[in-house]
């Protein structure tokens, strides 16, 4: 045996790092022994492949490689490793995570098409996977997860020298990698789910199954071992996190009990290495993640039942009304039902493009992954679910359904009680708001991150959502310079924790009446900035309550109680799928929802409001109109009848809607329905959207 190699001069100081004083004398005993070569632990050699397949004739790519969309899948890999042919792997500039990708694809273009060419390429990135640059913790999550694929495909290839080599420094990679996830101990508090260890934690089991029989024969100094890498992406990750003091598992900082991230867009970050770790998972252990750990499979369905009926994304917190296709790459780990719940979803996600370029489409992201795993499902019967509405109490996001077509009615809301980790998403400040859809469109909906075009408030503040503000007549807020209001939303927290928790107190799901029926104690509200509170002289009580009877039409009820007088104002943000696109970021660049607002019987030209300027209308009244086309070329007529009369005033501000980018991000009316100064308020609001051609229904306050 012969003595450590290819240590480098990092692992060293993580490895004396680790140990005690009072250890000492133990580890130079312990490295004594390993360099005599005495007590050398053995594990069955594994044979590979063995990470997704065991052989590359098995997989629905090679099967169908002549066939459409395998064949594109696979010229797209072969082309990938063709550029990477010219790459230089010695080049200590080149960032890691995108060395280990491209040495993946040789590898599996070597799988496919058995040229060695590709083979040697690969075994030169492996043996040079230490060189590149690693400017960012999560670079040594990408690299693990990278090479250990290209390992796992090109190991047949590699002579006894090489391959001892690759081995010792994969694992060196893999225990600075680990070393990383907590500081070696030092640092249990920190966590970044979407940018760091929400990647890091699959990747760190892909490396564990692929190294399970490394037994460090050339006495390398490693702080942990594949067992522990195995480790964090399965009990750390799904079970309990031992490597920070939470005493909550990993998956617990970026996903709620049923699988809805708190993140909403930024569920991308993370996707990638989630689906690579899912199959191999699977496949590796001959065992199904999705029945191991039931968790990993809500969070690859949440979007068939958090949508909406058209199949885009709903504009939740930072998410927007993108596609998302994406549960092609774990098709094969659904049980029936689901495969064909989640086809059906995908083939009518795949087949739309109404909303535009800026849209999301994700399939084919994951090409490799899914020419080795998607299978031939054109005979499987697409179908939709039984169910429609989802409620569940552990989740934050309660979903209204009226149906599965595209025009059915939809509604969303957030009863948080998470205690919040992140700005990303505690920071939007939209508790127990709602979005509305109904008549193939959006028509109330939350304004998402805006990012893109004059201020940029990224959706912070409660006038981004469809919520209540309060007024305080004893001592006014000052006039926010977000929205030129004494108005201010309820503080739902920051990324340190909750401020206003909101409880789900009743729920109701039968045929004849869906409700929810939610309350929270309002002490603060957002201050100077959406970053800190103001607290209230004296907490009011808030009831919110969504009913949908007989699947007609949508009520919201709001009670708000406290020993003092407020003023209170509802926030209704009329919107639609249809707009005039941004061109730009400057306020006559910006677009619009194509929408004709009338109050009370007056029409209204919100266009022409000066951006930003609160405006009272002079008008007090129950109702307010507005009229569009959904983008099936529909007429619409929205009326949203709310009682007690109020006056009301309106803002042009900004929203994001109909796609993520600066396209999107466009004006819209605030409307506030401004209450009279009151200790208590009781306001009914109900949503009735119709098609021209249908009846309509009209509202009226009973006594």
């Amino acid at each position: 045996m012969t003595g450590p190699k290819d240590i480098s001069e990092k692992s060293i100081k993580r490895w004396q790092m680790h140990l005690k004083p009072h250890t000492t004398g133990i580890f130079l005993l312990f490295l004594l022994i390993l360099l005599l070569g005495v007590g050398a632990s053995t594990a069955q050699a594994l044979t590979h492949p063995c990470l997704i397949f065991n052989n590359i004739t098995e997989t629905p790519g090679y099967q169908h490689r002549t066939e459409s969309p395998w064949s594109n899948w696979e010229s797209s890999i072969i082309s990938s490793a063709d550029r990477a042919l010219l790459k230089d792997f010695t080049d200590p500039n080149w960032r890691a995570g995108s060395q280990a990708e491209y040495a993946r694809d040789l590898a599996l273009a070597y799988q496919i098409t058995g040229d060695t060419t590709y083979a040697d390429k690969a075994k030169e990135a492996l043996l040079n996977m230490d060189i590149g640059d690693f400017p960012y913790d999560v670079s040594y999550a990408w690299a693990v997860l990278g090479y250990s694929l290209c390992y796992d495909w090109v190991q047949p290839y590699l002579d006894p020298a090489s391959d001892e080599a690759i081995r010792d420094k994969l694992a060196t990679l893999a225990d600075e990698a680990y070393y990383d996830l907590n500081d070696g101990g030092t640092n249990l508090h920190y966590v970044s789910f979407v940018d760091y260890h929400g990647q890091a934690y699959p990747a760190m089991g892909v490396v564990g199954c692929v190294l399970s029989d490394y037994t460090n024969p050339n006495g390398l100094p490693l702080s942990s071992t594949p067992s522990d890498w195995v480790k964090v992406g399965t009990d750390f990750l799904f079970i309990n996190d031992e490597l920070h003091d939470y005493n909550i598992p990993l998956i617990d900082f970026g996903f709620d009990k049923e699988g809805v991230t708190f993140f909403g867009g930024y569920k991308g970050y993370v996707l990638e290495e989630f689906l690579w770790w899912f199959q191999v998972y699977s496949h590796f252990n001959n065992s199904n993640i999705f029945e191991d750990y039931p968790i990993a499979k809500k969070i690859m369905t949440t979007e068939l039942w958090e949508s909406m009926p058209n199949r885009y994304h709903n504009n939740y917190c930072t998410a927007g009304n993108y596609r998302r296709s994406y549960h092609r790459a774990v098709m094969n780990l659904f049980d029936d039902d689901y495969k064909a719940y989640m086809l059906n979803h995908d083939d009518i996600i795949e087949s739309s493009n109404f909303l535009g370029s800026e849209s999301v489409y994700e399939s084919n992201i994951y090409k490799n992954l899914m020419y080795l795993t998607y299978n031939d499902y054109s005979g499987l019967q697409r179908k939709n679910p039984l169910w429609t509405s989802h409620f569940d109490s552990d989740s934050f996001l309660q979903i209204f359904r009226g149906g599965w077509k595209n025009d059915s009615d939809w509604l969303s809301f957030i009863i948080w009680n998470y205690l919040g980790f992140s700005n990303r998403y505690m920071a939007h400040h939209d508790q127990l708001s709602f979005e509305y859809y109904s008549k193939g469109d959006l028509l109330l909906a939350d304004g998402g991150e805006n990012k893109g075009v004059l201020d940029k408030y990224y959706g912070a503040y409660g006038i981004f959502h469809n919520t209540i503000l309060i007024e305080d007549p004893r001592a006014p807020f000052g006039t926010s310079f977000w929205a030129d209001s004494r108005a201010r939303g309820i503080f739902k927290g920051i990324g340190n924790g909750l401020s206003t928790p909101a409880y789900i107190k009743n729920m109701i799901n039968t045929t004849w009446m869906e409700s929810v029926d939610t309350n929270a104690t309002i002490e603060k509200v957002i201050g100077s900035l959406w970053a800190y509170s103001q607290s209230l002289s004296s907490p009011i009580e808030y009831e919110r309550s969504v009913i949908y009877p007989e699947k007609d039409y949508f009520a919201i009820i709001d009670r708000l109680e406290g020993s003092e007088p407020w003023t209170y104002r509802n926030v209704f943000r009329p919107t639609s799928l249809n707009i005039t696109p941004s061109t730009g970021t400057t306020e006559s660049e910006v677009g619009h929802v194509n929408i004709d607002l009338t109050i009370g019987s007056t029409p209204y030209d919100w266009l022409s409001l000066p951006y930003k300027t609160e405006t009272p209308t002079g008008i007090t009244t129950n109702s307010i109109r507005w009229n569009t086309t959904n983008p099936y070329g529909n007429k619409v007529n929205m009326h949203l009848f709310s009682a007690p009369a109020s006056e009301i005033r309106v803002t042009k501000h900004v929203t994001r809607i109909a796609g993520t980018g600066l396209k999107s991000e466009v004006f819209l009316p605030l409307v506030y329905f401004r209450a009279n100064e009151t200790n208590d308020l009781y306001r009914v609001t109900v949503l009735l959207a119709r098609y021209p051609t249908e009846e309509e229904k009209i509202p009226e306050n009973i006594p």
